[in-house]
């Protein structure tokens, strides 16, 4: 069985979208961390036997099918075309996935488990291009990412991910006019101590998208574009360049917060370009705290760790833990993250008076972090009520509506 370039592949599923009248499936079979494994243990070229032989099992196992084709698309994935409906070409993913996961390959003495994750749709005609038909299949795969290994997961054309992909995809344009136009502007809501300490002013910047309409929906829906096709992070830089122009042009004593992305961490120059504005507009690092939330950090708790550090001690940043309560380490590893604020999630605000789980779980937040010398935050406060019983459990700071709502901060252009 021949084995085409990415290339070829590609143009054959377009040519089989266009003219097919048959039934066909497209997979996206990729091999998972083993590769980088075998690299980093033996060598380059104990990585490339390796993949040779998974190569193998593959290519053998497609060519059973009569009238299938695969690619490959790049070093671990390969692109599968069979002319099967679509359960049937996912029972032979799973079977695919199957035999790889049974597999035990030894390379020069050590063995190595590869695995398969497969993602799956249909050269459905509903699709109308072929190029939405490789977008789903790239979808259905990291969805199946997200999953695990051996994992093989079905999208359809008309899977509601996919809808709100093109929807949020029309509006690339328009966040990146935004971004190029300031039509981004900031917000800043109060931060309020409540226990009436002399405590310096803070506040946290939100932004805010301007436009004839003041639609917040828009809003909303330019931000998941950008979560979704990995531009938070030009966001959160356009933020911090955007605060500290605001900063320059008015010097005062306050501590002003940033909510920092998951893809943001993760980006090695966002540290470099954040020290660059800090000094060419001369901004105190203390007067800058960063908020990453307890979900984000705890799963990518290593390039977590690396930026908090570099955030706090290379730069001399405030940092804040978000969210705290509602993410994956439940409470347990508070201890492990050098920050100076616990920022309760809003759920538990919402709750509090009505829900003795939600006063407890604020009360240990509350004592760990004393014991951690942290203080704490509690979002989403809107009512006398509330703010008393949070006195009561010694949070240090309030924030909401009934402390103060946002209200205009800086407009960039």
């Amino acid at each position: 069985m021949n084995l085409l370039t990415r290339i070829a592949f590609i143009e054959e599923v377009g040519r089989i979208a266009e003219t097919n009248q048959d039934q066909y499936t497209l997979l996206y079979a990729e091999i998972n961390h083993t590769l980088q494994l075998a690299s980093l243990t033996q060598g380059t070229a104990a990585a490339e036997e390796l993949f040779s032989r998974i190569q193998s099992l593959i290519i053998g196992k497609v060519a059973s099918i009569a009238g299938a084709r695969i690619g490959k698309l790049d070093r671990s994935r390969f692109g599968i075309l069979l002319k099967l409906p679509v359960q049937e070409s996912v029972q032979f993913a799973e079977q695919l996935a199957h035999l790889i996961d049974q597999q035990c390959i030894i390379v020069a003495d050590i063995a190595y488990y590869p695995k398969l994750i497969i993602g799956v749709t249909s050269l459905s005609p509903e699709y109308k291009t072929p190029e939405r038909i490789l977008a789903a299949v790239d979808e259905a795969l990291f969805q199946a990412k997200r999953a695990g290994n051996s994992v093989v997961k079905l999208i359809e054309y008309d899977d509601p991910v996919l809808h709100e992909y093109y929807d949020l995809l029309k509006l690339l344009p328009e966040l990146r006019e935004g971004l190029t136009n300031h039509a981004f502007v900031l917000f800043a809501q109060p931060i309020s101590p409540i226990n009436g300490a002399d405590a310096e002013k803070k506040a946290e910047v939100l932004l805010r998208y301007k436009s004839d309409q003041g639609d917040s929906l828009t809003q909303r829906r330019l931000l998941r574009a950008a979560e979704l096709f990995h531009i938070s992070r030009e966001v959160d830089l356009y933020v911090v360049q955007q605060l500290c122009r605001y900063l320059a042009e008015n010097p005062q004593h306050a501590i002003y917060s940033l909510n920092i992305s998951g893809s943001t961490i993760r980006y090695p120059g966002f540290i470099g370009k954040v020290e660059q504005n800090f000094k060419y507009y001369g901004i105190d690092p203390k007067k800058i705290c960063f908020e990453i939330t307890e979900t984000v950090a705890d799963h990518d708790y290593q390039n977590a760790c690396e930026f908090m550090l570099l955030l706090k001690k290379h730069l001399g940043c405030l940092l804040s833990l978000d969210d705290i309560g509602i993410g994956s380490s439940n409470l347990a590893n508070l201890s492990k993250f050098n920050v100076d604020f616990f920022k309760i999630d809003g759920l538990f605000m919402q709750n509090l008076l009505k829900c003795p789980y939600s006063e407890l779980v604020v009360s240990f937040i509350c004592t760990a972090a004393k014991l951690f010398e942290r203080e704490t935050i509690a979002e989403y406060v809107e009512s006398v009520e509330q703010l008393e019983k949070l006195k009561v459990l010694g949070v240090d700071y309030a924030q909401g509506y009934y402390v103060g709502r946002p209200s205009l901060l800086f407009d960039p252009a």
